[in-house]
């Protein structure tokens, strides 16, 4: 459900083999699916599909659906302010300040990810994990290397068509599996499934088939994975595992249906009905399709002159337009501030001038713009620790890798030499 974040896939089993990995992973499916949902409905509603959650009854022939998509918004704050540029890679500063040769590899794993184009596959990543919460991103060898290429293989996984799954059996909830699948025309399910020794071709979570991917590790299905563990990472906004507007959906549905009704009262005035009392219109005779002789009130049109007379009895004939009136200055101060109570909710800080004086720590903390720092710097450690599980695995594909050169400085480094950098 909404809300309450991407669920986690667990199984049981101590250890996935070719006798057990089908089962594991129908299992694992059914909970993905789930998962796959939410994302679906996450990334359309950022999209602009909301449908206002209310059913028109006044005036129904007047529904105006404006839609104000503060969503994409956030989400746009928050990929350019929280990832506006791609995670570097720098020597570890607690150990003596590294080596020369540290630094040249650090250098050279740094223009793999460029070759790798890092710039564009971090906004791929810092989108998906803004609107979803979670993102994979994929490292493997490089096995169609030339020069001039990374030594491996970068990739940023749609959450709908990538999964983990950890282990409940084991306490410390390691990583079981990584999963992936495409699907043809015809609704058929082609998952590979990777494992710390294994790599396995699935269709429809029914059968093995040989691999179609040339990977040099094996040959058809059940091939070796050369890696000796996932190559997968999971990205994740925060422990909630929740979208940057996600716990805001509803009040962003009820600002929906606030500038709706606002702008459907603004043209139903426009389009008024007409009441009028104690008024006789003129009528007029006709003949109808069977030729019979009928009666009928001719109403004004516009231009049309109506002239009213106060009657001995006291009767007062009037014409006036029936509509329901609005304090409008008032609703729309509520629009206003209800718009920028949920921007306020998500850390997206004022965009406004603020004219009060303030300067320095106050004007920052009057907008906004400290909390939003108080975030980014609090996703910044979920971010470093994923990327440090990245490179752990960069570092193995570049090794395997047939065009690496062993006596490049890169050869020795080890993923504690190394140190994420979000600045």
């Amino acid at each position: 459900m909404l809300g309450n974040g991407r669920q986690k896939i667990y199984t049981d089993v101590p250890e996935v083999t070719e006798k057990n990995v089908i089962q594991v992973l129908r299992e694992a499916i059914i909970a993905h699916d789930v998962v796959a949902s939410e994302c679906n409905q996450l990334i359309n509603f950022v999209s602009g599909i909301q449908p206002l959650q209310r059913v028109k009854t006044y005036r129904s022939d007047i529904d105006i659906q404006d839609i104000d998509n503060v969503a994409d918004e956030i989400t746009n704050f928050k990929t350019s302010f929280n990832w506006g540029n791609p995670i570097t890679l720098v020597q570890h500063g607690d150990k003596d300040g590294g080596s020369e040769s540290e630094g040249k590899a650090i250098t050279e794993l740094n223009a793999c990810y460029d070759a790798e184009k890092v710039r564009y596959k971090t906004q791929e990543l810092a989108n998906m994990v803004e609107i979803t919460g979670i993102c994979y991103t994929y490292t493997d060898v490089n096995t169609e290397y030339v020069d001039g290429d990374s030594y491996f293989k970068y990739m940023v996984l749609d959450p709908r068509c990538a999964f983990k799954v950890y282990s409940s059996y084991y306490p410390d909830q390691r990583g079981m599996m990584d999963v992936s699948f495409r699907k043809d025309n015809k609704g058929n399910r082609y998952y590979t499934v990777f494992t710390k020794e294994r790599r396995f071709e699935v269709v429809n979570a029914n059968a093995m088939q040989n691999s179609n991917l040339t990977w040099d590790f094996g040959e058809g299905n059940n091939e070796l994975n050369p890696l000796g563990m996932l190559p997968f990472v999971e990205w994740v906004r925060n422990v909630n595992r929740t979208g940057c507007f996600e716990r805001q959906i509803d009040e962003l549905n009820a600002l929906n249906i606030l500038a709706s009704d606002f702008a459907n009262d603004v043209d139903q005035n426009t389009q008024c009905v007409w009441h009028a009392n104690d008024i006789e219109f003129p009528t007029e005779t006709y003949e109808d399709e069977n030729g019979e002789e009928q009666i009928r009130v001719v109403h004004p049109t516009s231009n049309d002159w109506i002239e009213t007379t106060t009657t001995p009895e006291g009767k007062t004939p009037f014409v006036n337009p029936l509509y329901v009136k609005y304090d409008y200055s008032g609703m729309l101060n509520n629009f206003l501030s209800k718009r920028a109570m949920i921007l306020q909710k998500c850390n997206v800080p004022s965009r406004n001038d603020n004219s009060g004086g303030s300067t320095g720590i106050a004007m920052s903390d009057a907008t906004g713009w400290t909390q939003a720092e108080v975030e980014a710097t609090q996703q910044d450690q979920l971010k470093n620790d994923s990327k440090l599980d990245e490179v752990k695995v960069a570092l193995v594909a570049c090794k395997l890798c047939k065009g690496f050169d062993s006596s490049s400085p890169l050869a020795k480094l080890k993923y504690s030499d190394v140190k994420p950098n979000n600045s």
